[in-house]
């Protein structure tokens, strides 16, 4: 009997790379779902992905997932800290806004009898840092989630993949800049040491297909989250891919820690600088081997990239 996905945050990159892969496969039926299914954004996917079925669903409407999720076999969610609404909420002292939603997620796939809950999240850099760093609160609101999922084992099973640190984060205005020296070369901008070595993935064309290897083979899985990587590289890396692929000029420049934002920024890069991104690193590299899928590498996602550079030299808000 051909299984039911309902797809949380489906307009999204990593919803979006879910639902293609899905429905390119032909072996699952679908519900996508979004705050907004009228959008142009889902319009146009709809009309990209025929036979998919939309729904309304908003995170802090509890209602609203129950809705979406009756029926269901299969959900994946995830929840995005760089919500507007829910950075409003965490900057103005609701710390836990991020796992409230996480929460509603879990909960109402337990009550509609989701068999199977694949859930994005991401380590505890408290807990990496071995408490150093307990002010990453991008990190410790999917934690959260996925413990309290993973603690209910006996009333859904569930799967928490980690994504690497997106490629686009080097296309933010956050992060690049055109250089005041020349007016013309795009200097990209983060605290890391050039020579460091951090995950990377391109969410948009590599999470589907982990997400697919999952739901096909769910008896593989018993808890111990799914890294999904493309391989490690430096920031000098990515700049130099881009030079080779677009033929402009960049060059990477390295700056202080407390210039990326908040405190809680700034401690989630000094957390991941010193003690990675995942408790250890490989553990992916034995799994992949049996997904059909090659990873995007740094050449083709700049070649693929529509950006055309840095649009102004002030750094936005991080809010924004």
């Amino acid at each position: 009997m051909t299984k039911v996905v309902a797809i949380v945050g489906a307009t999204g990159r990593q919803g979006g790379s879910v639902l293609r892969t899905l429905h390119a496969s032909r072996s699952y039926k679908l519900r996508a779902l979004s705050r907004n299914p009228n959008s142009d954004t889902a319009r146009s996917i709809a009309l990209e992905c025929p036979g998919v079925e939309w729904m309304q669903a908003d995170l802090n409407d509890k209602a609203s997932l129950h809705r979406a999720f009756t029926g269901m076999d299969v959900v994946f969610g995830m929840t995005s800290f760089l919500d507007p609404e829910l950075v409003a909420r965490i900057r103005a002292g609701d710390v836990d806004a991020e796992f409230d939603q996480g929460k509603n997620i879990v909960d109402a796939a337990i009550a509609e009898g989701v068999k199977l809950l694949v859930y994005s999240g991401l380590d505890s850099m408290e807990r990496l840092s071995g408490g150093k760093y307990p002010g990453a609160i991008q990190f410790e609101g999917k934690y959260k989630t996925q413990k309290y999922l993973l603690d209910r084992a006996s009333r859904i099973q569930g799967v928490v993949i980690y994504l690497a640190t997106h490629m686009q984060n080097y296309i933010h205005p956050r992060f690049s800049r055109i250089s005041s020296v020349d007016n013309q070369t795009i200097e990209f901008t983060f605290p890391y040491h050039p020579t460091a070595q951090l995950p990377l993935v391109d969410p948009t064309t590599d999470t589907g297909p982990v997400v697919q290897y999952i739901l096909d083979h769910p008896d593989e899985f018993s808890g111990a989250p799914v890294e999904v990587c493309g391989g490690y590289y430096s920031v000098a890396d990515m700049v130099n891919a881009y030079v080779q692929a677009t033929g402009k000029p960049a060059r990477y420049v390295q700056i202080p820690f407390e210039d990326v934002g908040p405190d809680d920024l700034v401690q989630m890069f000094k957390g991941i600088s010193e003690f990675g991104h995942y408790d250890g690193k490989g553990d992916f590299v034995e799994l992949y081997k049996k997904i059909s899928h090659r990873f995007t590498t740094l050449a083709e996602f700049w070649k693929s990239s529509s950006w055309t550079g840095p649009v102004h030299n002030k750094l936005p808000p991080v809010d924004q």
